[in-house]
């Protein structure tokens, strides 16, 4: 049975999305069938990041009742053991498909692939909080920055009222300023388990700029050890309730 995990942050701008497809592609390179769905149904930049072109069915479409979710489904041949679920761009398909019928869209995915990781929107809006209870897990995504930690964790703080298991945090784009928050002050104030720090570094930015997630662009960048590092330990506790982590 696989795992449905969604990425979230408490404001957009964390570099989510960058983090959503590196762990896909990085757990494919483990051998882990994996597929990447972009659950941000008005600001969809997941198909972009993983260099994917336009897609004839979405999310949207299948949201709308045009389309099942097999016919949603891309292999990505560029990556071993990846697939994504892209979404629409364009505003009619927006304010058509109705984010509120994500977790039964999405649950069936649990039978077809070791991980399904949901790329949410930011906040705790309508449609964010649709894509994040469609998960079982959730891997918060923060910024070394107060705001952003304090909005995060936040967002942490309802899904784990709602029975949400939270993995823990990622700790996105640490070194940009002198005055990051450091690793350990910021899993003091999450009060989740950190998962993993990645660093900021150009080879993760030209890997966006290019669609190709640098633990394939770069695998021996910092920034693609550190998401394999984060890959490796979200297969080792991945499955797991709360309650037996924290």
């Amino acid at each position: 049975m696989g795992k449905l995990i969604s990425l979230v942050s408490g404001k957009g701008g964390t570099g989510k999305t960058t983090v959503a497809a590196n762990l896909a592609v990085a757990l494919g390179k483990l051998g882990k069938k994996v597929v990447a769905v972009d659950a941000d149904l008005t600001m969809a930049n997941l198909s972009l990041v993983m260099g994917m072109d336009d897609a004839s069915v979405t999310i949207h479409d299948v949201l709308m009742g045009d389309a099942s979710i097999d016919e949603a489904i891309y292999s990505l041949p560029q990556f071993e053991n990846v697939y994504v679920i892209p979404a629409a761009v364009d505003w009619e398909h927006v304010i058509k498909a109705d984010p509120r019928g994500l977790p039964e869209t999405l649950a069936p995915l649990k039978e077809k692939f070791d991980f399904v990781l949901i790329d949410c929107p930011a906040g705790l809006q309508v449609d964010a909080m649709s894509a994040m209870l469609s998960s079982e897990e959730v891997i918060l995504v923060t910024n070394p920055e107060i705001s952003c930690i304090a909005d995060t964790m936040k967002v942490g703080i309802v899904l784990k009222k709602a029975g949400l298991a939270i993995l823990g945090f990622v700790l996105n784009r640490y070194g940009r300023s002198d005055n990051d928050i450091p690793p350990d002050a910021a899993a003091e104030a999450m009060e989740v388990p950190l998962l993993a720090v990645i660093p900021e570094d150009r080879a993760i930015r030209e890997g966006t700029l290019e669609g190709i997630p640098v633990v394939v662009y770069k695998p021996n960048s910092e920034g693609a050890k550190a998401f394999m590092e984060l890959a490796e330990q979200v297969m080792r506790i991945s499955g797991f309730k709360a309650k037996v982590m924290y």
